[in-house]
């Protein structure tokens, strides 16, 4: 075991920087696509200028609740210079919201309290004005009801005596309370909701795996490598089995997997926020188990190094596509029961142990040794 162990580092030292790619591949490329990704979706936020005339409460509640939105990046600027950004095209477009807009709003009034510029390259100004002008129409609606709510009391004089702003609480609190503005639709027989998403979102683990699937095979050329001639003759010389010899290999590689996986789950952690537990750890660790004895056996099929490459990527961008982790698939390619059996990767996809793959891999392995340990007897 120990000359063993000594003969692999010998052949590691001769490509330390090709081993030690492969292996921080998935952690290093999962971690800048995620935050590349993230960072895109930051800088990609509309540009509008937003000028406030009304020094009052209502005025500032609706540059918050703008600013608070995802479509747009809010910059609080003069009339004369929102005008300025915006004719060097700097900003999409600009809002401003006159003097005497609270009063207006709590008159139940929305006409000519917010006026606009745009050009003809503000491509994003009609979604931007509609969202603005729902949020108006959602402080006017409010306002209109409190004024209902003080004339019914007046008119049949009610002993309730509710002030404007105890009525505009309430009316927050229900519309917080009853979600009267997000509903979440499921199917009819369905038990789990139909949730809305972000448009990239990123499966951490899911992209890991995509990655460590094409690594891993990358990895195992070695397969190919010591199945000519010259080192297969060696065997009739030395006091362990080929058998044996390729099976304390893969024992090896496992556990090289497994303390960067380790490294993985520590990073991941700190910079990505991944919440780790117990049964992620022997998702991980049977996935691993999975892929490395998948990965010989796919290995020991080819002589050549480059069709072994080739095909690699093939199957990594074909598991990728049915696995729907980098594109969604969904209304596009159906999913089948023969799709998610067919795929190594389903079971951690979906957040379970691998247990079928894994039993094929360990499967084809040992056909794998024993046919070998009978071509050299």
């Amino acid at each position: 075991m120990n000359d063993m162990l000594y003969a692999r580092f010998l052949l590691w030292k001769k490509r330390p920087f090709s081993m030690l790619l492969w292996l921080i591949l998935p952690i290093i490329g999962t971690i800048l696509i995620i935050t590349m990704t993230n960072s895109i979706q930051e800088d990609s936020r509309i540009p509008i200028g937003l000028v406030v005339e009304d020094d009052s409460a209502l005025a500032h509640a609706l540059m918050e609740k703008v600013k608070a939105s995802n479509l747009v990046q809010v910059y609080t600027l003069t009339e004369e210079e929102a005008i300025y950004q915006l004719e060097k095209h700097d900003l999409d477009s600009v809002f401003v919201i006159h003097d005497g807009y609270e009063s207006s709003i709590l008159k139940g009034k929305r006409n000519n309290i917010i006026s606009s510029y745009q050009t003809d390259l503000s491509l994003a100004y009609a979604p931007v004005k509609e969202m603005i002008v729902s949020l108006v129409q959602e402080e006017t609606g409010r306002a209109k009801a409190a004024h209902f709510i003080l004339d019914m009391n007046e008119q049949y004089n009610g002993q309730a005596s509710w002030t404007w702003d105890e009525i505009s609480e309430k009316s927050k609190e229900i519309q917080q309370d009853e979600n009267l503005l997000n509903t979440a639709f499921r199917y009819y027989h369905s038990e789990q909701q139909v949730e809305n998403t972000p448009l990239i979102a990123w499966n951490t683990w899911g992209l890991w795996a995509i990655i460590s699937f094409i690594t891993t095979l990358f990895l195992s050329d070695w397969v190919i490598q010591e199945k000519s001639m010259t080192v297969t003759t060696r065997f009739s010389f030395l006091r362990i089995s080929r058998a044996s010899y390729y099976f304390q290999n893969i024992c090896l590689y496992l556990l090289l997997f497994l303390l960067f996986d380790l490294l993985a789950i520590t990073l991941f952690t700190v910079l990505l926020h991944e919440f780790v537990s117990v049964p992620l750890v022997i998702h991980i660790l049977s996935f691993r188990i999975m892929m490395t004895g998948l990965a010989f056996s796919i290995a020991n099929c080819f002589r050549s190094k480059g069709t072994f490459y080739t095909v690699t990527i093939l199957l990594a961008l074909i598991i990728a596509i049915i696995s729907g982790t980098i594109l969604p698939i969904e209304g596009f390619i159906p999913k089948t029961r023969l799709l998610t059996q067919i795929n190594p990767l389903h079971e951690f996809l979906a957040g379970k142990i691998t247990i079928i793959w894994g039993v094929i891999s360990i499967f084809l392995v040992l056909i794998t040794l024993f046919r070998k340990e009978r071509f050299n007897a």
